[in-house]
């Protein structure tokens, strides 16, 4: 029996094509109805052999009916239910209105997933909380982590310290503004080998397949407060290489999955 993934967040579907190559069942989530469309019609077998659903409604704690939803008019990728998420970086955002759905029924529905990704621009923790009270969890669950940029107000912790309360004590950082240097694992040690190029629309590698160390919760915490709240002003030597790396698309320098200002970061949570 194929191992079930959950692709909260599909956007263009870049992951939900990765799980699909690397053997894995998907459940996909996306709330932009253009970006449903386009999806329908690149997975049209996937969808046909059962081996992908896409639910095109926006995750909220309960299924409430409708609910506003706003997307970004030159970055579609930022689609999100919070009229405040993102407004300092870009404030050139549409409202719709867009059905709603609750994790929790779609874990009901489809089952327990092996792993799952969220990346639902705010909305990410209502995905956690939904997890509250299940024997069974994923064994992997990686979720973007917010910075002051996207939310000046919200507790940067409350993401990490949930994942820690639900049980989840081992975690990697993944820089994914450096997604284009990592590379497919062969032989594999989740699903398939794929030869898949990442970019800044994938989440990557996830697992058993995603390198770099393992932190705490104590350590992941004082490296983000570090990062964003208490930089070190030697931190702009680290800053400059990752530039560097980036424009050029070269490994000049080997660099470390770690905090730092030019990229957004997806956190990695095992299940022992």
């Amino acid at each position: 029996m194929k191992k079930l993934v959950f692709d909260i967040g599909m956007h263009v579907g870049n992951d939900t094509n990765y799980y699909l190559k690397k053997g894995f069942k998907v459940v996909a989530v996306e709330a932009n109805k253009n970006l449903v469309a386009k999806a329908n019609s690149r997975f049209k077998e996937n969808i046909s052999n059962k081996d992908l659903t896409i639910i095109d409604k926006a995750i909220s704690e309960i299924n409430s009916g409708e609910i506003d939803f706003y997307i970004n008019n030159s970055k579609d990728d930022w689609g999100t239910i919070f009229p405040e998420w993102n407004r300092s970086l870009n404030n050139d955002f549409s409202k719709i209105k867009v059905e709603t759905a609750s994790l929790k029924d779609i874990i009901d529905e489809h089952g327990m997933p092996y792993y799952i990704k969220i990346d639902i621009e705010g909305a990410d923790i209502i995905c956690l909380k939904s997890l509250i009270g299940y024997k069974e969890l994923p064994k992997f669950i990686s979720i973007e982590l917010p910075t002051p940029n996207n939310f000046k107000n919200e507790n940067p912790l409350e993401i990490i310290t949930l994942l820690s309360e639900l049980g989840y004590k081992k975690f990697k950082i993944s820089d994914q503004s450096i997604n284009w240097s990592k590379k497919n694992m062969n032989p594999p040690k989740e699903g398939t080998f794929v030869n898949i190029k990442f970019d800044g629309h994938s989440s990557g590698p996830f697992g058993n397949e995603l390198e770099g160390k393992f932190y705490s919760l104590d350590e992941i915490s004082a490296a983000f407060l570090k990062n964003y709240y208490n930089p070190s002003p030697f931190d702009i030597f680290y800053e400059f290489k990752i530039k560097l790396n980036y424009y050029l698309k070269m490994n000049i320098f080997k660099m470390e999955n770690k905090f730092h200002k030019n990229g957004w970061f997806d956190l990695h949570a095992y299940l022992d």
